[in-house]
């Protein structure tokens, strides 16, 4: 009989509990980048926000996420639908993070925010695309604000 969501062996809870949910490898990766571009400014693991956001540029509402593809079930590659061993206990898991992130994005953007997804697949291919979007939301905060608010905030 399959076990229910929740029961795992000492094992596996032990290998879970292992996986830090900060300052992954990829989301150091993606800080790094920020900070060689220039983005200055933001804010790590804010949990006054629903999902801890693993980046928060409070200034211009724009909130980053660095999924990692198998907990979050990246559609983009592979890793985010191997499973091989206790399968329904892992779908059902993987299933409720896909929920809980759906949640969280809703609650986040009903506050305004932007919020982007990076998944660990795109950040190891690279961050160019990345960097120029979060330079054209900056950008279009300046736009709306004015040259005379970006001066008193720069």
């Amino acid at each position: 009989m399959p076990r229910s969501f929740g029961e795992v062996s000492p094992h596996v809870r032990a290998v879970m509990q292992s996986n830090s949910s900060r300052s992954s490898g990829p989301e150091l990766v993606v800080r790094q980048a920020l900070w060689r571009a220039g983005f200055r400014g933001y804010r790590k693991n804010v949990r006054s926000l629903p999902g801890k956001p693993d980046i928060v540029f409070s200034r211009v509402k724009l909130c980053v996420f660095v999924h990692g593809c198998f907990w979050h079930s990246c559609p983009h590659c592979r890793r985010g639908k191997q499973v091989a061993k206790n399968r329904g206990y892992w779908i059902a898991k993987l299933q409720a993070n896909v929920d809980r992130d759906a949640r969280q994005r809703a609650q986040l953007e009903a506050m305004g925010f932007t919020v982007r997804v990076l998944w660990e697949c795109e950040v190891s291919a690279g961050l160019a695309f990345f960097l120029e979007e979060t330079q054209n939301i900056f950008a279009n905060v300046r736009a709306r604000s004015g040259p005379a608010a970006h001066e008193r905030a720069g």
